[in-house]
């Protein structure tokens, strides 16, 4: 398959370029490319780093590009054997290759082992216990044991960044502190729902009127904000109420509705603000008391920081966080820089919206004088529970393009264009700013158009008087269950026409074609009961509970036993269970 004009810009570049890629926009086809395009100028693949975010992403790179040197570049044995040498990995694998070329520089283990993401939590909880331990007992002074070892285990899972952090004190942040409250404020007075509230209520007035006490409580508040008493003033309009007042006396029913309206927006831009906290931001007891604890949370952060490195030391033990942090202890020595420099001079990186920062510091240094290929989308950053940040995508992306033009590709060849322009609507007012449409690869015209379609489902009054919450919340999902059911069934009996990806031509719709996904795996199971119950032959990827599942309620009554050797009906279940087998 070619290229599209948007991913020719992006893989033939001979300058480093930022590439905003959308879901199903031939990244990887892209990427694969563009370390041809490489090649084809005489870099060696041991010249050229491409980094995933994945082992199976970056198995399949490899196996692209082998392809296409065989397809392309003709019969090159060298470059192929190369190619297997060549640094094709994740952000740890990198990491590790730093750590394991310079154990010493980087104060490793030379013989060290990677603890996977099951394993590390587990050694990490054993030996941080341990550590809190022997801690000495003057660091505890002002701060309880149970702060200190939740302060502690959050500080621990990004150290570096913990680090820096605890060399501030109050009067480094009280300065942001002021700025974030005085941004927050001109955000809030720059919204335009403030601005044409406070046009609508200018324009009206009602004399004796109920909603009039309200109107000239939010007119005063108003005044309150561009005074600068905005706490007091975000008070008077989490108060304000909109169900008073007559039409006759406004002047009509659409006068008293903009009104009302517009009351109702500054109350909601109240409460939100009041919910965040940011407007109303000063400085109080917490900073001066924070302020006095910080000297003991820093002693105590590097006793039990060293307390842990000595352990992996001992025992040759390194986690992802670890490899990223003594990779980059390793490159701030000039050496190891220059080695680098003269090693890797093309760097490929898929997926950099999951970046985090001290992947980003890492980066900041192997790629100084290197070309090199950002490869993200912000929309798809759901990675920060790992501490990935896409501000550093957005920050990099700047960076290489300081003119604000970065390369997007945004022809989609997973979808229809009669979709995708519906996909577009119903999520351009939802991720705003963050919104890149798409176009459809595929264009031609189908019978029925699809469409995206909304089905409610609603439990009448008298119902809801007579059930709870619950039973009206199960009455709806019965009802989901079957309406779902009938659309499958109706879609199978009329043999829609679909896309077969293979062959790339239309065919009649299967049952396979059909996915059903739920928020929870709760409804799943009723769900698949529904369209089961239709003799359509479904596979349920989920639902139901766990620990209802025969194998969990086995593991259970052994556990009982275990804790309780007297609990007769444990041992009964545990012996006639698959542990044992005994019969009845």
């Amino acid at each position: 398959m070619g290229l599209t004009e948007q991913q020719k810009r992006a893989a033939y570049s001979p300058k480093s370029v930022a590439v905003t890629a959308g879901a199903g926009t031939g990244k990887t086809h892209m990427l694969t490319e563009r370390y041809g395009y490489f090649l084809q100028q005489g870099f060696s693949p041991l010249q050229i780093v491409a980094v995933t975010f994945t082992e199976k992403a970056a198995a399949e790179l490899r196996s692209r590009i082998r392809s296409t040197i065989a397809k392309s570049m003709g019969d090159r044995p060298d470059l192929l054997a190369e190619l297997e040498a060549a640094q094709i990995s994740t952000f740890h694998a990198l990491a590790a290759r730093i750590c394991r070329e310079h154990p010493t520089i980087a104060n490793v283990p030379p013989d060290f082992a990677v603890q996977d993401e099951l394993e590390s939590p587990i050694w990490q909880a054993d030996v941080f216990a341990e550590a809190l331990a022997q801690l000495p007992s003057c660091f505890y002074l002002g701060i309880p044991y149970s702060l200190m070892r939740d302060g502690l285990r959050l500080l621990l899972a990004d150290p570096l960044t913990a680090q820096q952090a605890l060399e501030k004190g109050r009067d480094d942040w009280l300065p942001w502190v002021e700025r974030i409250q005085l941004q927050s404020l001109e955000e809030f007075l720059a919204h335009p729902g403030w601005l044409s509230s406070k046009l609508t209520l200018q324009a009206y007035c009602a004399p004796g009127d109920k909603l009039e006490e309200h109107r000239l409580a939010a007119w005063a508040a108003i005044a309150l904000f561009e005074e600068g008493h905005a706490a007091q003033a975000l008070e008077i309009l989490d108060r304000l109420k909109i169900n008073v007042g007559s039409q006759k006396n406004w002047g009509g029913k659409e006068a008293m509705a903009e009104v009302k309206a517009a009351i109702a927006t500054l109350r909601d831009m109240a409460r939100e603000a009041i919910k965040t906290g940011l407007i109303t931001l000063t400085a109080n007891a917490c900073d001066d008391q924070t302020d006095a604890l910080l000297p003991h949370l820093r002693g105590a952060f590097a006793w039990v920081r060293d307390f842990l490195q000595k352990a992996k030391y001992e025992q040759r033990v390194l986690d992802f966080s670890d490899l990223e942090v003594h990779a980059l202890r390793a490159l701030a020595d000039p050496s190891v820089q220059h080695y680098y420099a003269q090693r890797w001079q093309v760097f490929l990186i898929d997926e950099f919206q999951d970046t985090n920062p001290i992947q980003g510091q890492l980066l900041e240094v192997l790629t100084a004088n290197a070309t090199l290929t950002i490869v993200g989308d912000p929309k798809q950053s759901i990675y920060s529970f790992r501490r990935a940040d896409v501000r550093v995508f957005q920050e990099w992306q700047t960076r290489i393009h300081p003119n604000h033009d970065p390369v997007e590709l945004s022809l989609s060849f997973r979808t229809h264009q009669a979709l995708i322009g519906q996909i577009n609507q119903v999520f351009a007012p939802v991720l705003a700013d963050l919104h890149q449409p798409l176009d459809a690869h595929r264009q031609e015209t189908l019978e029925p158009t699809p469409a995206i379609q909304l089905y409610a489902v609603t439990v009448g009054e008298e119902r809801q008087k007579n059930q709870s919450i619950d039973t009206s919340a199960e009455a709806c999902r019965r009802v989901e269950a079957q309406k779902i059911a009938d659309l499958v069934e109706e879609m199978l009996s009329a043999k829609l026409l679909v896309h077969d990806k293979p062959s790339g031509q239309l065919r009649q719709i299967q049952p396979q074609d059909i996915a059903i996904l739920a928020r929870t795996w709760g409804p799943l199971e009723l769900y698949g009961n529904a369209i089961a119950a239709r003799n359509i032959p479904i596979l349920q990827a989920g639902g139901g509970n766990l620990l209802d599942t025969r194998e969990a309620q086995d593991a259970g009554a052994l556990l009982r036993f275990l804790a309780d050797p007297t609990d007769s009906l444990a041992l009964a279940a545990v012996l006639r269970g698959p542990f044992f087998a005994v019969s009845d």
